[in-house]
């Protein structure tokens, strides 16, 4: 059986380690002055060479011209290190033992005794972050204080899940991403040594497919070679690997950056036809986007990851979008990513996702808004007020708060906040135009603003209505139309300060041939009787009615009292209190039998002698 590439190539000394001279050189250093730490911890990404390097360091420790910065990987403590026998170097799975019973039984139990061939003993403990809590206390004190001649290095992926008091117990390296260039150079100095013949761009697609990780572009070198039968090539890497062409990716990015949803729909179909896989490709468009996205916001001038023939594709595209929308594109790629590693149907969640990203108009968020907005200001159609409209303070009030809320704002004095508003309002909105200043002064202000009424009903009936009952009058003639609302109706005066209202107002006004005019939103003064009513309490109370008085029967024998004459004291327009309906609404007492004749009595007087009162079940 062939022996796998990564495997076959492993490094067996310092300088074949790639990418990783900021770790070799601290090391080297280290064992040239006997300052070699009794605790490392290696962290990075997955084929980085964090357990290659430590069996390295072990080399260093063990060989037997050593400790030696340069181990020469042929004396047989090497070969047996390499090979993964030698009975000095210990290499555990903490993914396979995770148990404190395992970690005394295998570490504590036998650090204490003394090496048998060399001068040192190495532990190496790989995925060390999948030790539970209490395997971690147990092996805390010997960790801290371990015997003269003990090692650990310990290896993780995951190195927020070790315990602080571990981490500060070990001289902590970081693994990097190995970049593409040092990749590539690797890919191809094996090839050679394969006797593979390749194209450079097959091998950097290669290294871009592994991100970083030499082990995964060594696996994926080897299955390249097995797929291409001996001859690597871009045709049979773009196959294996499902790449996306240049072309491809352009054609797509021009459908969304057009907006033109039916050419987003027909790639899609073409692109699934060819059994390419969609996760992949989501992820190359995010990282296309993303270099777009830093290209926009410094100028091109950062390093990318990129060729110059890309680089220059990129600026092409930029004119398609802005950072705003480049933004949001992230974000929706970044949900489709996540949606497409569970979803039953990738392709309609990848449709809808390329419907969001063409539509902005069918997602209601701020990032949506924030797209459409640069959408108008990159087209110059729309002229943004120099200041943010006045929200509505009471957007969704029932109509007995509503009305409570407009005599509130009318008793507020002129020299409160309304004034305040009414300066804001006062932002002028230009429309292109049509007649000159001359024409229009010369026209009838009022004949002007209900031709400008009429069209604004059919452009939109609600706001026909809201400037119904405005009143136009000329602020300067031909130029400023001035629209002045009731005080008493200040919810129409701040929704007219919105800015539909304002857009379709322009918009009337341009279609009556007035789109040179200019006009102002403007409350009006309030008269002089609602000014005294102003001052007055908002909610005053009912007068008392007055008393009724009834005459109290004398008492006789004859249970039957007789009737009172209908002559009694009654005022002639008596005045009585209003009942709110839920209280004549709630059921009441019913008089006990004895007290009938009495209550006939009372109602006799008060409303004359032929009324009666009768109990109903």
């Amino acid at each position: 059986m062939a022996e796998a590439l990564y495997r076959k190539y492993r490094p067996q000394v310092f300088e074949d380690v790639v990418g990783q001279e900021h770790i070799e050189r601290t090391l080297k250093n280290a064992i040239s002055s006997d300052k070699v730490s009794h605790a490392y911890l290696f962290t990075g990404p997955r084929g980085t060479g964090k357990t290659t390097t430590a069996r390295l360091l072990a080399k260093a420790l063990l060989c037997q011209t050593g400790p030696t910065p340069e181990p020469d990987g042929t004396c047989e403590d090497c070969r047996l290190i390499a090979d993964g026998e030698h009975p000095d170097v210990y290499e555990l799975d903490a993914a396979s033992r995770t148990g404190v019973d395992n970690v005394r039984e295998e570490i504590i139990g036998r650090v204490n005794y003394a090496p048998t061939r060399g001068r040192s003993k190495v532990y190496i403990i790989d995925e060390v972050h999948m030790l539970s809590v209490q395997a971690f206390n147990a092996l805390l004190k010997t960790l801290e204080e371990p015997p003269a001649h003990v090692v650990f290095v310990l290896c993780t992926t995951d190195p927020q899940k070790v315990p602080e008091t571990i981490h500060s117990r070990c001289q902590r390296f970081d693994f990097r991403r190995i970049s593409s260039e040092e990749l590539v150079s690797r890919l191809g100095a094996i090839c050679e040594m394969e006797g593979v013949p390749f194209e450079g761009d097959a091998l950097e697609l290669v290294a871009h497919r592994a991100q970083g990780g030499m082990r995964d572009a060594l696996t994926s070198l080897e299955q390249l070679i097995a797929f291409s039968e001996g001859n690597v090539t871009m045709v049979q890497a773009e196959r294996l690997l499902g790449s996306l062409d240049s072309s491809d990716m352009a054609e797509i990015m021009h459908a969304i950056g057009t907006r033109d949803a039916a050419a987003c729909f027909r790639w899609t179909s073409e692109y699934m036809e060819t059994g390419a896989d969609l996760a992949q490709f989501t992820q190359d468009m995010a990282e296309h986007v993303r270099d777009m996205y830093v290209m926009s916001l410094t100028d091109a001038e950062v390093a990318l990851d990129i060729t110059e023939a890309a680089r220059r594709e990129l600026q092409t595209e930029l004119s398609l979008f802005g950072p705003d929308r480049l933004a949001r594109m992230l974000g929706v790629l970044a949900d489709l990513m996540a949606d497409l590693k569970t979803s039953t149907n990738q392709r309609l969640s990848f449709e809808i996702a390329l419907t969001r990203l063409v539509r902005p108009e069918s997602d209601l968020t701020l990032e949506s808004l924030a797209e459409r907005l640069e959408a108008l200001e990159r087209s110059g159609s729309v002229a943004l007020p120099a200041q943010a409209p006045v929200a509505d303070p009471a957007p969704n009030l029932s109509k007995p708060a509503q009305a409570a809320y407009e005599a509130q704002s009318a008793d507020v004095p002129e020299t409160a906040a309304p004034q305040e508003a009414s300066q804001a309002a006062s932002a002028e909105a230009t429309v292109p135009a049509s007649a000159d200043a001359q024409t229009l002064a010369a026209k009838d202000v009022g004949q002007l603003w209900d031709q400008a009424l009429a069209q604004l009903k059919h452009i939109s009936e609600a706001h026909g209505v809201l400037f119904m009952n405005a009143q136009p009058s000329w602020e300067k003639p031909g130029e400023v139309l001035a629209v002045s609302f009731n005080p008493e109706n200040s919810f129409a005066f701040i929704a007219a300060q919105k800015d539909e209202a304002r857009a379709a107002l322009k918009e009337a006004f341009a279609k009556v041939g007035a789109g040179a005019l200019r006009f102002v939103i403007k409350q009006g003064e309030a008269a002089p009787a609602r000014q005294e009513a102003a001052s007055a309490p908002m909610v005053q109370a009912r007068p008392e009615p007055e008393p009724i008085p009834v005459p109290q029967p004398e008492p006789k024998p004859d249970p039957k009292p007789e009737p009172v004459p209908a002559s009694a004291s009654v005022p002639e327009e008596p005045a009585y209190e209003e009942v709110p309906y839920e209280e004549l609404m709630e059921p009441a007492t019913p008089p006990a039998d004895e007290g009938s004749s009495e209550l006939n009595d009372i109602l006799a007087g008060a409303f004359g002698g032929d009324v009666k009162f009768t109990e109903v079940e």
